[in-house]
């Protein structure tokens, strides 16, 4: 009966965490944005269907719960979260509703059920206040270490993947083929191999498609991506573009470079190798040598002297 209750109370939680997720999501949506963006806009012909759909928050609340804990769509904090999720390849416009919501649900769900599952059944304070306090914690830190991880892992494989592109890249441009060409050409053939980075230069293609500078559009990717590799990179297509130097040229030595930079950071991850092996020796192998060696002479003397006495 206790198990079915602390179900029960757990979906309600996760159910109004639900509804804040989606109510945050119809607050930001961009039906909205664009109803709000229009300053003409007669609000009289826009009041039968409002009164249909009653707010479930005064619009007014929202305003200052959202200035004062810094949740505004152009708030410093939404832009930092937005970035975070660009850089770990995710784009819905419903993820900062639904990252937020996470937070909260571990924040709240995790410590409330904690206490109704622990609630008399000891009777020691520090435990029920302890656990509660530490799963609160860990509930609302645990989205961002996830978070950032998965960032570590996508720009690792960015970073890995790099070198190749830009090789493929200095030979579509000098086989003839201009940069938009030659950014889409790469973009199809690393598709199977290295999609992540593939994925980034297919909206490279697509902002330039748009309409956008191609300036811009490598300025966006490095932004995107926050792998320093990538946007030195940009940075020199955006200086060779803007100057007049040749861009094959420009793709060679900074393939170089990397090439380099690479070689130099494996050769200091070696150097640092006998060091770090210092610690599992001594822990490890060394006492294992020690019994090895040791052990016979032991067993030998503990005889003789057993023998003696």
């Amino acid at each position: 009966m206790e198990i079915l209750q602390a179900v029960i109370f757990g979906l309600l939680i996760g159910g109004m965490i639900t509804f804040l997720g989606f109510f945050l999501q119809q607050r930001h949506s961009s039906v909205r944005r664009r109803l709000q963006a229009n300053p003409r806009q007669d609000t009289e012909l826009m009041r039968p269907q409002m009164e249909d759909k009653p707010a479930f928050l005064n619009p007014e609340l929202v305003e200052k719960l959202e200035r004062k804990f810094d949740l505004r769509r152009d708030g410093a904090t939404i832009r930092r979260l937005q970035a975070k999720l660009t850089q770990a390849g995710i784009y819905s416009e419903r993820a900062i509703p639904l990252f937020l919501g996470v937070k909260l649900g571990g924040l709240l769900v995790l410590p409330i059920l904690i206490l109704f599952l622990l609630w008399g059944k000891t009777s020691q304070t520090s435990l029920l206040m302890g656990i509660p306090i530490i799963l609160c914690t860990l509930g609302y830190v645990l989205p961002n270490f996830i978070l950032n991880r998965i960032i570590k892992a996508r720009q690792q494989k960015i970073k890995e993947s790099l070198p190749d592109a830009l090789d493929l890249l200095v030979v579509c441009v000098e086989a003839g083929q201009g940069l938009d060409a030659a950014i889409k050409r790469v973009s199809e053939d690393l598709r199977s191999s290295n999609p992540v980075i593939s994925q980034e230069l297919i909206l490279v293609n697509l902002e330039i498609m748009a309409g956008l500078e191609r300036q811009q559009a490598l300025k966006n990717l490095g932004e995107r991506t926050g792998v320093e590799e990538l946007i030195s990179l940009c940075n020199v297509l955006i200086q060779s573009e803007r100057f007049g130097t040749s861009i094959a040229q420009a793709l060679k030595t900074q393939s170089d470079y990397m090439r380099t930079a690479r070689r130099q950071r494996l050769e200091g991850l070696a150097a640092k190798t006998p060091v770090k092996l210092v610690f599992p020796m001594l822990l490890f192998i060394f006492p294992a040598i020690m019994v090895v060696l040791l052990g016979p002479a032991i067993i030998r003397l503990s005889e003789f002297f057993s023998k003696g006495g």
